[in-house]
């Protein structure tokens, strides 16, 4: 139930985002884009990083940390 919920949130996002909000300013999208993160990390936290951890063990906690910093290091290239 609770990924049926996100997909329908989704699909609004993409239509309000591609309709109404196409042509909005900076400001105004980064409510929303921030929004859309935190979901992709909650979604990587309920499904990807329990599993990783049971198969990879605490190392997976460094491999997590250095994967968020190099894509900050890209991010800001």
């Amino acid at each position: 139930m609770t990924w049926t919920i996100c997909a329908l949130l989704l699909t609004a996002a993409v239509v309000l985002g591609a309709g109404p909000l196409a042509s909005a300013t900076p400001e105004t999208i980064s409510l929303p884009l921030a929004f859309a993160a935190g979901a992709v990390l909650a979604s990587l936290a309920d499904t990807l990083m329990p599993e990783a951890y049971e198969e990879g063990g605490p190392t997976v906690a460094l491999a997590t940390a250095a994967g968020f910093v190099l894509s900050y290091l890209l991010a800001t290239l």
